[in-house]
């Protein structure tokens, strides 16, 4: 009884969305376009819920349309005891060909075999799992199946266009039952194997999805995110109309909001205004329980300039956690910070309206939840001295809050190999629960500063000789100028890292010069400098 409530909330919470106030960016990116050679692929995955009946039908109807021109779906279904990636054709009920006959009883065990049967030729893979209900036993499972699916799509299809799309309820992790740890894993290897982010992760019929806790799990892995601000997502219709119905159901029309010529950021607008369109036929509904709804659509390139602005601000406002976004920066945050959000914000409506429902308080879509405002190393630079260098990590949360690191820990740290030498490396900070996901900082290790162990004069020249150092550098630069601030001063390029001596003519004959010298390294095209030696001084010949 608890899945079917589940179930019609679930299907019901897809009336909930938005006519009111609209974000808008011009600024924003126009990528991702969809071509008839490069569609929007969506996968969509959802639960058999219904006591996961063999005989659910919504495993196949629930989006009739699976192929058009920019747009082609995938199912994923999550069973009591397996996982399944489906490919169906295009209204596959009605469809003679590859339709099922249903003057057949399904209601009688030979027909509900046989019905099963014919449903299940279009699984493309299956995956079996003891109890997907049960997050401990079936989050791991879940991950490696998506993972698995992933690969089985790439190879079906050509396109970069991957849209995840999940149907349901659940969780701050993905399809409602796998933890936020295996989320990222499934993510981090899906990029990778489509070779690109995803292009859109799509939670518009998520309840309360619309939390910067979700922003910055999925930040690294999508380049649009969608969410959604249910107060609570089921309501009615004030009178069924299935053609009605039809015509404004996101599910039903999600194929239409993916356009030949279009690109994904303006597909993601289509879906917010479609979902708007079903708030008029449930008004009564809304307004009996005052029930708020609203969707946001988010450029995730725009992240990394807005989140730790906006971070800052709720470290100086703890009071602040739990109200909303907008609101807070219009009250306490700089013009900078406003701007910032209406690049991240790319679009946005709301049921607040005098035709639908008037808010008792306003709010913008995005629920401020406990960030990470500093993410930093102890050291970001450090002067060889052949030993391995191992900075430590500190992550302090918006709340005051600073975490510990380890397996009990709210993050855990992997270093580069090496780090003993002169150059450049990473330090892997892996986030768990809802404060993000890996996060990487670099340090570096800097050449010796060099010791000069001789200067002398030559006919309008000078030879400069000096200790070569240690730590794999790839040469040196030697500094000569006229004047004592070495201002407009040139400088000579030695390309060998055992060189102790160097020679410069073709100065001014007996003038004073000021001469000093440095170490440095190449690493992936740019110059790893030590400290300047001290300032020494010749007069030419």
């Amino acid at each position: 009884m608890k899945r079917i409530v589940s179930f019609l909330m679930t299907a019901v919470m897809l009336l909930t969305m938005l006519c009111g106030l609209s974000f808008e960016s011009s600024a924003a990116k126009s990528t991702h376009k969809i071509t008839k050679k490069n569609p929007a692929v969506v996968i969509r995955s959802s639960f058999a819920t219904c006591g996961y009946s063999d005989n659910w039908g919504g495993v196949h109807t629930a989006v009739p349309e699976k192929d058009k021109e920019g747009y082609i779906l995938y199912d994923v279904i999550i069973w009591e005891d397996r996982i399944n990636l489906y490919k169906f054709p295009n209204d596959v009920e009605h469809n003679e060909k590859e339709g099922f006959d249903f003057s057949c009883d399904v209601s009688t065990p030979s027909g509900l075999k046989k019905y099963v049967e014919w449903r299940e030729s279009f699984c493309l893979k299956s995956v079996p799992c003891k109890d997907t209900e049960n997050m401990s036993k079936s989050s791991e499972t879940l991950r490696d199946a998506f993972v698995e699916f992933f690969r089985v799509v790439d190879k079906k299809t050509p396109s970069k266009n991957i849209v995840l799309k999940y149907s349901g309820h659940g969780n701050i992790g993905y399809s409602g039952c796998m933890n936020v740890e295996d989320t990222k894993i499934m993510l981090e290897k899906g990029v990778k194997i489509f070779g690109q982010k995803f292009a859109l992760i799509d939670f518009g019929t998520n309840c309360q999805s619309g939390n910067t806790d979700y922003v910055q799990v999925y930040h690294n892995y999508t380049d649009y995110l969608l969410l959604s601000q249910f107060d609570f997502g089921g309501y009615g219709w004030d009178e069924w109309d299935y053609e009605i119905y039809k015509k404004v159901d996101i599910d039903y029309c999600y194929g239409d909001m993916f356009k030949v010529g279009s690109t994904i950021e303006q597909a993601g607008k289509s879906i917010v205004n479609k979902s708007t369109e079903r708030w008029k036929y449930c008004k009564k509904d809304l307004r009996k329980d005052k029930l708020k709804q609203s969707m946001t659509l988010l450029d995730m390139s725009a992240y990394d300039d807005f989140m730790p602005e906006f971070a800052k601000l709720l470290y100086k406002n703890p009071e602040s956690h739990g109200s909303d976004v907008y609101a807070l920066i219009k009250k306490k945050g700089s013009k900078k910070l406003q701007n910032l959000y209406k690049k991240f914000v790319i679009y946005y409506k709301d049921n607040n309206s005098k035709e639908i429902l008037v808010w008792d308080k306003k709010s913008y879509g995005l629920t401020a939840r406990t960030l990470i405002y500093k993410l930093e190393l102890s050291e970001t630079q450090y002067t060889y001295n052949g030993k391995a260098r191992k900075p430590s990590v500190k992550v302090a949360l918006t709340n005051g809050a600073v975490l510990t690191s380890g397996k009990n820990g709210g993050y855990t740290v992997s270093y580069a190999k090496g780090r003993k030498n002169v150059g450049k490396y990473k330090v892997t900070v892996s986030l768990k629960g809802n404060y993000g996901s890996k996060e990487e900082l670099f340090f570096t290790v800097k050449p010796q500063k060099v010791s000069v162990t001789g200067i002398s004069a030559l006919k309008k020249g000078f030879k400069l000789k000096w200790k070569p150092v240690s730590g794999a550098v790839t040469g040196y630069q030697v500094q000569y100028g006229l004047k004592s601030s070495l201002s407009g001063a040139d400088t000579k390029t030695v390309k060998k890292a055992d060189s102790s001596g160097v020679s410069v003519k073709k100065l001014k004959s007996k003038k004073k010069y000021y001469v000093r010298i440095r170490a440095y390294k190449t690493v992936d095209g740019k110059k790893i400098y030590s400290a300047w030696s001290a300032k020494k001084t010749v007069k030419t010949k």
